[in-house]
């Protein structure tokens, strides 16, 4: 099953189509007569209206990877509700016994998802389901319904009546619901490798529905791409509620589909990591991100970009709250500068400012942050500045400091350090880095460092340690000179590491802020980072810029766990 994937409207040209695929009637051999059933997509110019709802819906929608090579690169965000969520659902028609047969086989979702639904008699609703009759049930995608007019409907169920099987209700609005909640057709995700019969189908569609051999191109053959349309997917199931039949004479090799009428194992698997279940814990680490397009567009810069961050575990008293960059779009011709804030923290809130002064042009910024767990001696942290070393009217390109721990740990530990400040000037590429070394059981060398003759007159760096020989905690940092060299710039770098050492039980949650940087002068200094394919033993990387940014290079450092 796939989860969020980067929407049409993002892409040059489009004009919100349908993104068909066919789900035969039960009661009919499985050639003969068809519905229609659609994923539908927003026309492109709401798709800036659509970003801002998914961010703030959402954060994490940020973070997670959505490689392309057009300037949308910064406007690409996954369509996933906040885990946790309460959707009001309305019904706009459909008698008392549809209705009621909606409502038992959309909870199913809410079952092994950490996504629930609350069936409203007024609107408003984030879900809308109408009952026209016109053989055609379709869905809008994830959080792309907070974008559609009150007026409109956000789904249609346009086969159901008092008459309907009821294997038709369960694998119809389980499907529909599943797109509800931003879920795509199994068909059509990168793993799926179908052999198709193209003739046949071109033929079959041509006679039942009138469809182009281009048109049959576009909603049956198209697959997306993992890297160019962000999308998180497990393997490819045939059984997934979210894939429909297919018939032997479709394929060359005889691979056929039956009847999917419930969510298959992969399914719950799936659909439980991208809303998980938060257990209630003092001591657990917790991680999420803030994006200042969550609060305005990023053609209206702003200096002070305040917003609010959600807690989803129990704690009896405020956390500590860790910040760190991995988003940015400055302005050319103006210093970088960039200050991640914490004005305030709850117990379930924070307030979190991504600040910029002087005459930076603040297009837009993102943070990750972390929670430090409360209780746990043995996990570490703390920040510093060169302004804890110089002024900064007086930039130096090496400043260092001896970090002693507040406690020893008996051997050394592991030290992960990155970037939660910057001012740095423009007349020469934009440079930083932080590190650590000399570790030690009792502390080490923090260092913020730039070269090549750049002037950085602020650099701030924040760090945890915790022990090295701990399992539920992994930790490393990767660079794009791993995969390139730096004077060989490309706007999209990507790459694997592993977590090392047993993998984990599940996929973990992972931390992720920039280290470095080295962007080249007199354009937009513009950076994101982000991660896919998130599996127990490592991940994939990718540290991208797009427009006509020059990006020589950039590193990130992560900490990976389980909850």
């Amino acid at each position: 099953m796939l989860s969020w994937y980067r929407s049409p409207e993002a892409e040059e040209g489009s004009q919100g189509k349908l993104n068909l695929c066919v789900v035969p009637q039960i009661s009919l051999p499985i050639m003969s007569q068809l519905h229609s059933c659609a994923q539908l997509f927003l026309p492109a110019e709401d798709s800036e209206r659509a970003i801002q709802a998914a961010l703030a819906e959402n954060p994490k929608n940020a973070i997670h990877h959505s490689g392309t090579g057009h300037i949308a690169l910064a406007l690409s965000v996954r369509k996933l509700w906040a885990a946790g969520r309460t959707l009001r659902v309305s019904f706009r028609g459909g008698s008392d016994f549809v209705r009621s047969k909606v409502k038992q086989y959309a909870a199913i979702w809410s079952q092994y998802a950490n996504i629930h639904f609350e069936f409203v008699a007024q609107e408003p609703a984030e879900i809308r389901v109408a009952f026209e009759l016109n053989g055609q049930s379709w869905s809008y995608v994830g959080t792309d319904c907070l974008a559609i007019a009150a007026a409109d409907p956000t789904m249609n169920l346009g086969w159901f009546t008092d008459s309907t099987p009821d294997e038709e209700f369960s694998r119809t609005t389980i499907h529909e619901f599943g797109h509800a909640i931003g879920c795509i057709h199994e068909h059509q995700q990168p793993k799926a490798k179908i052999n198709w019969n193209k003739e046949v189908v071109y033929r079959y569609y041509a006679e039942n529905d009138n469809w182009s051999r281009e048109y049959v191109d576009q909603q049956v053959f198209a697959k997306y791409d993992a890297v160019r349309d962000n999308i998180e997917s497990s393997k490819f199931d045939g059984s997934s509620i979210m894939e429909y039949p297919i018939p032997p004479g479709f394929t060359t090799d005889g691979f056929t589909v039956g009847w999917n009428n419930h969510l298959s194992a992969n399914d719950i698997d799936f659909i439980g990591r991208m809303y998980p279940f938060h257990p209630s814990t003092k001591t657990a680490l917790e991680t999420g991100s803030f994006n200042t397009m969550s609060i305005r567009s990023c053609d209206r810069p702003a200096h002070e970009n305040v917003g609010t961050v959600s807690f989803a575990l129990q704690r009896p008293s405020p956390p500590t709250l860790l910040l760190g960059l991995n988003w940015f779009d400055i302005g050319p011709g103006v210093k970088l500068r960039l200050l991640c804030k914490v004005p305030d923290v709850g117990k379930t809130s924070a307030r979190v400012n991504l600040q910029s002064w002087g005459d930076t042009t603040h297009s837009s910024s993102g943070c990750s942050w972390l929670t430090a767990p409360g209780g746990d001696s043995d996990f570490q942290s703390g920040q510093f500045s060169t302004a804890d070393d110089h002024d900064s009217s007086k930039p130096q390109a090496l400043t260092s400091r001896d970090i002693t721990f507040a406690k020893s740990y008996s051997a050394p530990p592991k030290v992960v350090v990155w970037l939660d400040s910057i001012d740095v000037d423009h007349e020469c590429n934009p440079r930083v880095i932080v590190f650590a070394d000399n570790i030690k059981a009792d502390g080490f060398t923090i260092h913020v460092d730039t070269w090549g003759g750049s002037k950085l007159y602020l650099g701030g760096a924040t760090w945890a340690a915790y022990s090295a020989s701990r399992t539920d905690i992994r930790s490393g940092s990767y660079n794009i000179t791993d995969v390139r060299s730096s004077d060989k710039p490309q706007l999209l770098n990507a790459g694997q590491v592993a977590f090392g050492g047993a993998t984990f039980s599940k996929p973990p949650n992972v931390f992720m802020a920039l280290n470095s940087i080295d962007v080249g002068p007199g354009t937009n200094a513009r950076i994101r980072l982000s991660a896919s394919d998130i599996m127990t033993s490592g991940m994939t990387w990718h540290l991208d810029a797009w427009s006509d940014t020059i990006l020589y290079s950039a590193g990130a450092s992560y900490i990976a766990f389980n909850q």
